[in-house]
């Protein structure tokens, strides 16, 4: 279960961790979670960092909700065989289960929040 927490003034410097390992120069700072990947459940919310020059390999979707707010700098989405479109911060985007993105690339830092979620059933 996640627990409250009160307004904290948030280090966007340091704290970043580098994310999963499949792709050099994504960091991440874990804001609160009790996402469960295998339960399908939970709550996420996070802070990534995409460095200069990354390149994730290919579009993908998830399971889960995913809300991302892009904080600072851009990032370009799609390829030029599927119409890229450059993100610049402020930005805003909204993808329910199984809704396909990216790949991304990026050519300066690109600095968001992303909150993920998986919907409960309803009873």
């Amino acid at each position: 279960m996640r627990s409250n927490i009160v307004f904290e003034n948030l280090d966007l410097e340091t704290g970043f961790k580098e994310y999963d390992g499949k792709v050099t120069g994504i960091s991440e700072k874990v804001l609160s979670s009790d996402l469960d990947k295998v339960a399908r459940t939970g709550k996420r919310a996070r802070l990534l960092r995409l460095q200069p020059g990354v390149e994730t390999p290919a579009a993908h979707a998830h399971d889960y909700w995913e809300e991302i707010y892009v904080i600072k700098g851009s990032m370009i989405e799609g390829t030029p065989e599927t119409a890229e479109s450059r993100v610049v911060a402020p930005a805003f985007a909204s993808r329910q289960p199984g809704f396909m993105h990216g790949p991304i690339r990026t050519d300066e830092e690109c600095l968001m929040i992303e909150f993920s979620w998986y919907e409960q059933e309803r009873e």
